[in-house]
């Protein structure tokens, strides 16, 4: 039996009212929730001001890998540094480790080039904040080749590892130096609690400079512990001394000219005055990495781009942190 038409009216009206909506534009699907067990560390990123949304997208389930042996490895390191101590590294040391192949004569004009291709930066960042070219271009050949190797991994993930492995319990088994009695564990549970809070600081400003940068976090590459740039800074670093040198309104640390002008800064940041003393200088360069043999190869590669640039061929002095100061 048909409507009476009273109601027919009201019918064609509902009718109407359902092909609108259904016809109409849909409301956004929620974003997921954080997968539980990076729950802990999204909610305390979101009570840092990070936007909630967003870090649910980041931390969705399936979306991050959680990489324990990270931090195991780092305090391992530590571990090793503080209970099995090495002597100084020499000049013979140098050339027998890691950091040999970059003193080599094809890097060293690699770099001399690097210095005379990229001229205004580093004069820039001379005039601005005080270290010569050679030191500044040192950095960045140790660090990363001058931008040929970025690291292989992206540093959100790094970083939010190193997060969430706060407890000695979750990286014991990937750890190799904790025989020897309960001081080291002692040792390593307390490192791995202090690196955890260093690494949540470090994954918040990483995600403020890619929100700077309107760049995704998770495709910006860093070390292994989430240095980020050809100049391997930590993203607070970043935040703190990057310099936007070729004014596009952005702290760029992929790009050469952001790269070296922010280098300067750092060091100016950390102690390089005019006329410092060797000591001095190996103080200033030892802040950018605490290793001894890290500090001697930066002052031996500037040493040799120094001479490169002056046309004397390779320095006589590897080393010589007096020449690389001047």
């Amino acid at each position: 039996m048909g409507a009476k038409p009273f109601f027919r009216p009201a019918l064609a009206a509902l009718a109407m009212i359902c092909l609108l909506w259904l016809a109409g534009p849909r409301p956004a699907p929620a974003a997921p929730a954080a997968d539980p067990g990076w729950r802990p560390l999204v909610d305390r990123l979101a009570a840092a001001g990070l936007d909630r949304p967003m870090l649910d997208r980041l931390f969705a389930p399936g979306a991050m890998d959680y990489s324990p042996e990270i931090m195991a490895r780092k305090v391992d390191a530590m571990v090793k540094k503080e209970f099995e101590p090495r002597p100084k590294p020499s000049r013979k040391t140098l050339e027998q480790s890691n950091y040999r192949h970059l003193l080599a004569p094809a890097v060293i004009a690699e770099a001399a080039r690097f210095v005379r291709q990229h001229r205004a930066a580093f004069d820039m960042a001379k005039r601005d904040f005080g270290p010569p070219p050679e030191l500044v271009a040192a950095f960045l050949v140790v660090e990363t080749r001058l931008g040929a190797y970025l690291g292989d991994r992206d540093a959100l993930s790094v970083l939010a590892s190193l997060a969430r492995a706060s407890r000695l319990e979750d990286i014991a088994p990937s750890m190799r130096s904790l025989t020897g009695g309960q001081e080291r564990r002692d040792f390593a549970a307390a490192a791995a609690a202090d690196r955890a809070e260093w690494a949540f600081r470090e994954l918040t400003a990483l995600l403020r400079y890619a929100g700077a940068k309107n760049r995704q976090p998770g495709t910006i590459p860093g070390s292994i512990y989430g240095a980020i740039g050809i100049c391997q800074f930590m993203p607070s670093n970043a935040l703190r001394y990057g310099i936007d040198a070729d004014g596009d309104g952005v702290v760029d640390l992929f790009c050469p000219t952001d790269a070296i002008v922010s280098v300067a800064s750092y060091l100016r940041g950390h102690g390089w005055k005019p006329g410092m003393t060797g000591e001095e200088t190996r103080a200033v360069v030892y802040a950018y990495n605490h290793s001894d043999l890290y500090v001697l190869a930066v002052l031996a590669v500037a040493d040799r781009i120094k001479a490169q640039l002056e046309g004397d061929g390779p320095a006589k002095r590897p080393g010589g942190a007096g020449k690389a100061a001047r």
